[in-house]
């Protein structure tokens, strides 16, 4: 039975507004402003759909456009449906109707599930090796291949929604509303450049706009205040446009991008009668400034994929923005100072942690002994080696991490709950930098791939540019910004900034298990269920470019795009081949950055308007 996992009134969220959607065929009730992600995990549902090959159960992990798992069919219209949406990005409306996707007859019972019984024999390539022989066999073998390839159900009939293409000009676009792409913003507007700034997101501010902390202050006032203010200065200037709910797909050469504004998928079925439902920017700018983030890393150890095990930043985004909690007893697995954030914002909200695992031996950072303070237990130096619970994660088993963290060690620990946050680190979000053909650099404190060679006029600021604390965002931004706008000044050279620190991380991206390695299920990519043993066979068969791996393990190849897996891929490759990360490279990043319909490639070029004819001004009377 459901129950309601509101934990305190939220000021992103209209708790006036009560909203009746559907998930597989049951009622539900959220509010304005919520997400399918966190409505079904307000009413205590965590399995949303099943893995791709093993058909395992999976749930909610993140809280935005890298998620791996919450991958939906919305509408049961034979017209309207669309597949593989992400329930983290899809604000739910009265009349919502999404199923799972991937599970026969039921997410809860899924025929498929013998696959994962069977996944022994079924690792990276099988198929490849499987289904050349007997070559008579090949149409018997085409049968079951076609109809288990692909993931839900396309439409059946004709789309009657409404799609639109326009061309934009500015001379400052602007990607990304957190606090960097603010700064930008506003910099650029009110330095007389026509700006242009596009957000994915329903509200600008990034992750700052619900930082309650007063461990970030800038100008004495708790970070998340400050930007308040600076977004309320923003929307007066006159010369800045601002467009929320625009996610930009492609970053072509000479500063071309093409970007989908949402303009009434958010609203209701009546509201949205003969409403154009999504339109495709044609964007020009003379310059470009990214502003996209970074996305959290997961840690790569035995049964990462239980429905219930979340990044530690989506589990505290639920609970500071949508007011919701992720479960009611949770852990924290990190090997960085961010879980500590997150652990203690549940902990303000009544919520117990029950521990916290490090991989590190120690840290001597504040908020670590604030969180000691609040007695929370810290098992320094120690490893999750196993995760239990089947269609949600019920228990943990922890071990203590060797002198070289390459194995366990003592007697194993077993801790209860129903919620894992996760912390690896973080990924800059370059991906549409190397679109627009730039050319990376590795930076080995962070272990992260960052921008280095610009191909046209752009520039990259905050976390996708490898600032990752706060006074470095605000500091490092004003400079570049100076130098790329030519001008002499900002408003944000001598501001007052207090933010933590935190310079002890540790690496490791194949964590040790008290198991034999073969009897391990180390997921890398969620979407595609590819495992680190996948990608340690394709290494004993010969490949070791990064893309054939890619493509023997299908790593990377979701609709995700490995946004969450690749850096992990990489980094198991190196350790096991010797070779540095910075000689492997990355896989080639393609637009779209998210998925696009093909309504919204077309536009309005449909119907008797797909292959226009021209007649001369003679024509008619010709006919006659």
């Amino acid at each position: 039975m459901s129950q309601n996992l509101r934990v305190k009134s939220s000021n992103f969220i209209d708790e006036t507004t009560r909203i009746s959607f559907k998930f597989n065929g049951k009622i539900y009730h959220g509010f304005k402003g919520d997400t399918l992600a966190s409505a079904l995990l307000a009413n205590d549902v965590h399995l949303v759909g099943r893995s791709f090959k093993y058909h395992r159960p999976r749930g909610i992990m993140t809280a935005g456009s890298e998620e791996p798992n919450a991958i939906v069919q919305i509408s049961n219209d034979k017209s309207l449906t669309e597949p593989n949406v992400r329930a983290t990005e899809v604000e739910i409306y009265d009349g919502l109707e999404a199923t799972s996707q991937n599970c026969w007859p039921s997410v809860n019972f899924d025929i498929g599930g013998i696959n994962n019984i069977l996944s022994p024999f079924l690792p990276a390539g099988f198929y490849y090796k499987t289904f050349m022989w007997p070559a008579s066999f090949w149409e018997k073998y085409e049968y079951f291949i076609r109809h288990s390839a692909g993931l839900g159900k396309s439409p059946t009939a004709p789309d009657t929604d409404i799609y639109d293409h326009k061309y934009v000009h500015c001379d400052v676009l602007v990607i990304g509303g957190g606090i960097s792409g603010i700064i930008a913003a506003k910099t650029a507007a009110k330095n007389n450049f026509k700006t242009l700034l596009v957000d994915e997101k329903n509200e600008l501010g990034g992750t700052t706009i619900y930082q309650e902390s007063t461990n970030y202050k800038i100008e004495n006032q708790i970070s998340s205040e400050w930007l308040k203010n600076e977004i309320k200065e923003l929307k007066k200037l006159n010369n800045l446009e601002v467009k929320i709910r625009t996610s930009v797909a492609a970053y072509h050469g000479y500063n071309f991008l093409l970007a989908r504004e949402n303009l009434t998928d958010h609203l209701n079925k009546n509201e949205k009668q003969k409403k154009i439902r999504q339109r495709l920017l044609k964007i020009r700018a003379k310059k470009v400034i990214i502003a996209t983030g970074a996305i959290e890393r997961p840690l790569i150890f035995n049964n990462n994929d239980r429905p219930g095990i979340m990044l530690s930043s989506a589990v505290k985004k639920y609970a500071d923005y949508y007011g919701v909690i992720s479960g009611r007893k949770t852990v924290f697995f990190t090997n960085n100072d961010s879980a500590y954030e997150s652990a203690i914002s549940l902990h303000n909200k009544g919520i117990g942690v029950k521990a916290i695992i490090d991989i590190r031996d120690k840290s001597k950072s504040k908020i670590i002994k604030d969180v000691e303070n609040l007695g929370i237990k810290i098992y320094w130096s120690h490893t999750i080696t196993d995760t239990h619970g089947y269609k949600r994660i019920k228990e943990i088993s922890v071990m203590k991490l060797s002198k070289d963290s390459q194995s366990v060690i003592g007697s194993k620990i077993n801790i209860k709950c129903d919620c894992l946050g996760v912390a690896g680190g973080w990924t800059p979000a370059v991906h549409l930098f190397t679109q627009s053909g730039g050319k990376l650099k590795f930076n080995n404190e962070n272990q992260a791939f960052l921008p280095n060679k610009y191909p046209s006029k752009q520039i990259s600021v905050g976390s996708c540019n490898g600032d990752f604390e706060l006074d470095n965002i605000i500091k490092n931004s004003s400079n570049l910004l100076k130098k790329f706008l030519e001008i002499n000044n900002t408003d944000y050279e001598n501001i007052d900034v207090q933010s933590l620190s935190d310079s002890n991380k540790k690496n490791i991206w194949l964590l040790p298990s008290d198991k034999a390695f073969g009897k391990t299920k180390p997921f890398v990519d969620y979407q595609n269920d590819a495992t680190a043993k996948d990608i340690k066979l394709a290494l004993r068969e010969g490949f070791r470019s990064i893309e054939h791996v890619k493509r023997y393990t299908t790593t990377g190849m979701g609709t995700d795009q490995g946004k969450l897996g690749n850096m992990n891929a990489l980094g198991i490759i190196a350790d096991n081949t010797g070779v540095k990360m910075e000689d492997l490279g990355t896989t080639t990043f393609r637009p779209p950055y998210t998925p696009l319909t093909f309504g919204t490639i077309v536009g309005r070029n449909v119907g008797k308007f797909f292959d226009i004819f021209r007649r001369t001004p003679m024509n008619d009377w010709h006919i006659e």
